[in-house]
């Protein structure tokens, strides 16, 4: 039970510093010239890269304990 609390919690910081550090990069673009629909997928790609570093860890987190 210990264990998958602080998986989860290693998980979910990892998975905001991402999230960060991804809209500093995505923020910095210059979106003048591009269509809505572009520069609102554009803005969707933090939080995919949020959801899949959470995932990703909790895959490689279980495959080590399990190991």
């Amino acid at each position: 039970m210990t264990n998958t609390v602080i998986n989860a919690l290693i998980a979910g910081l990892l998975g905001a510093i991402a999230i960060s550090v991804t809209q500093k990069i995505v923020t910095s673009e210059d979106t003048t010239g591009w269509s809505s629909s572009t520069s609102s997928m554009f803005g969707l790609i933090p939080t995919v890269v949020g959801i899949v570093v959470i995932v990703g860890m909790f895959v490689l987190l279980t495959q080590i304990r399990s190991a």
